[in-house]
Formats: C-alpha cells, structure tokens, sequence
C-alpha cells in the first residue's frame, strides 16, 4: 500500500513538472515559430485557458491514472518494464488526445489555405509538427517515469 501512494505521489509531481514545460512548446516566442502555431491552429485560434489549464490538468490526470495502474504490479516486474509500461500508458493517450485536438481544431476552425493545391502541404506539415510534440512529449514522459518508479522501488528512510 505504501508503493501505492509513493508512486502516485511521485508521478503527480512528474506530471505538474510536465505540463509546467508543455506550455512552452506550444506556445513558443520565436518569431519563426509562429508559422508553426499558424499552422497547427493550436496557440491562435485555440482558448488558452485550454492549453493553460486543461490541457495540463489532463496530463496530471494521465500521469496519476497511469501510476495507479501500475501500482499493483510494480514489485513484480523489472525497473525497465516498469518504466516503458508507465511511459507507453501516458504517451500513448497523449498522442491521441493531440492528434483528436488537431483534427478537431481543423474541423471547427477549417484550413485557412490560399491555394487549393497548398491543402495537402498543410495537413502534412501540421501532422508532423504533432508527431514531434507526440515525440517531446514522450521524451519527457519516459525520463519522469525513470525518475517516478526509482523513487517509488526505493525504500523510505
């Protein structure tokens, strides 16, 4: 029962430490980026008490959803497993929440596009700006759970 709470515990903290860096890939301030965001439709067109508050408090929830899980099963496996199983579980409801986030972005606020011929340009570059936010965030998301399951297996003093 003590795993149990340490690694909740642990991984709410992870998830906080996430989402407070999340913000910043989305809403980067370089003056080229803004293409980007153009783009995505994610910082312009999108509330940012969405990007601000939801999003991250999904992360959390993400994270603590995970570690619950997990819990049960975390002194029977190995510490690798442990971790690629925690990190899959988030990253892979991560991956679907930007991707259903985009598609329905594209939907409400439509492709603001010039040229008809430039529309496919457009989905493509915006799919892979989303995978490389899928890819960051999963970076992110393993090296926390390298972090939240050490902490957890270890005993406390």
């Amino acid at each position: 029962m003590e795993t149990k709470s340490s690694i909740t515990k642990y991984s709410i903290i992870a998830g906080v430490f996430v989402s407070a860096i999340f913000p910043f890939l989305i809403f980067p301030k370089e003056s080229n980026s803004t293409l980007f965001i153009q783009i995505l439709d994610f910082g312009t067109f999108w509330n940012p008490v969405f990007w601000g508050i939801l999003f991250p408090l999904f992360i959390i929830f993400l994270f603590w959803n995970s570690a619950k899980k997990i819990s049960s099963s975390l002194n029977q496996i190995s510490y690798l497993k442990a971790c690629s199983q925690f990190s899959f579980e988030v990253s892979s409801k991560l991956l679907i929440a930007l991707f259903v986030t985009y598609i329905t972005g594209m939907l409400i606020n439509g492709i603001s596009s010039v040229l008809q011929s430039q529309i496919p340009y457009q989905i493509l570059f915006s799919i892979l700006v989303v995978l490389f936010l899928s890819f960051l965030l999963m970076i992110m998301t393993f090296i926390s759970s390298l972090i939240v399951i050490k902490m957890s297996q270890n005993p406390q003093p």
